[in-house]
């Protein structure tokens, strides 16, 4: 979609959101660069700033519907992401929610200190539990026990990085045999390092938040592990940190999962980026295999 037709996109989506919830939003720019939906800064009637999120995916719509409730909840237990002012499906099917806009930006490399305002947020996720109909340990449960292969395959066949990565993560999810993940915590489902916003030495806001529901939070650190700009302290600590929700082989297989799903993922659209960012997907995973008993 060109620049001039996605402009054109949101201002309709936002055309429909004000005339739903009687708001008035002025579309101001996009400020990302994401590849599945649109950030948009808006401008209220009160000179408040907000967020248009949209995706153009209609079968996403009912997920950002459903995330609502657990946003809310999550909310009320004083997790910093933003409150959503406006969730919905415009007629086009496609879903969308206004959040309100709070200071801070995404870290640029995540070393030290960073690694342990993030560790100290993660913590937080501890039972948290926001939906547990939506069970991201069930997930990668199915996905490593019953449909692998599928998977593999895909990361394969994107080419030598894609295979080397496979052959790495083969050889982690031998070392762990079966592996039960634990549920109950808040998973972000996308917990990366241009989705948490920092502000005077704090985490000031949690983003794309869309996804969310229950599981173990080992996943959203294996998450944070698949980063490209971490520090070796950053990478130790995170991985430490991982390890003591339940033991190795729990972040193990959720870093399997992620891996192999973000080598398809950058391909399938062309992410420069993150298709040079596979080697060190292998690292991370040669070191988490370096941990195997």
């Amino acid at each position: 979609m060109s620049e001039r037709d996605d402009t054109r996109a949101a201002r309709a989506v936002l055309d429909e959101v004000n005339l739903a919830h009687g708001t008035r939003f002025r579309l101001l720019r996009r400020f990302d660069d994401g590849v599945q939906s649109g950030a948009w800064l808006l401008d209220g009637e009160d000179g408040r700033r907000a967020v248009l999120k949209w995706s153009p995916s209609r079968s996403w719509a009912g997920q950002i519907e459903r995330a609502a409730g657990a946003v809310a909840k999550v909310r009320d237990a004083g997790y910093p992401t933003p409150e959503w002012l406006a969730v919905g499906t415009g007629t086009g099917g496609f879903g969308y929610q206004v959040q309100a806009s709070v200071p801070g930006r995404s870290p640029d490399r995540v070393g030290a200190e960073e690694a342990r305002l993030l560790v100290g947020l993660l913590e937080t996720h501890t039972g948290l539990d926001p939906d547990p109909r939506r069970d991201w340990s069930r997930f990668v449960a199915e996905q490593m026990s019953g449909h692998p292969d599928g998977l593999r395959r895909q990361a394969a066949a994107t080419g030598t990085a894609g295979r080397e990565l496979v052959g790495v993560c083969a050889q982690l999810l031998a070392a762990y045999g079966p592996v039960a993940l634990p549920t109950g915590d808040l998973v972000h489902g996308d917990f990366r390092p241009g989705n948490i916003l920092l502000d005077a030495g704090r985490v000031s806001g949690v983003v794309d938040i869309e996804a969310l529901g229950s599981g173990t939070r080992a996943f959203d650190y294996a998450t944070l592990l698949s980063a490209e700009d971490l520090t070796p302290e950053a990478v130790r600590t995170l991985s430490d940190a991982g390890t003591r929700v339940a033991g190795p082989g729990v972040p193990a297989y959720c870093f399997v999962q992620v891996a192999l799903d973000l080598t398809v993922f950058v391909h399938r659209h062309r992410l420069e980026r993150g298709i040079r960012n596979l080697s060190t997907l292998a690292e991370r995973a040669a070191l988490l295999l370096s941990r195997a008993p």
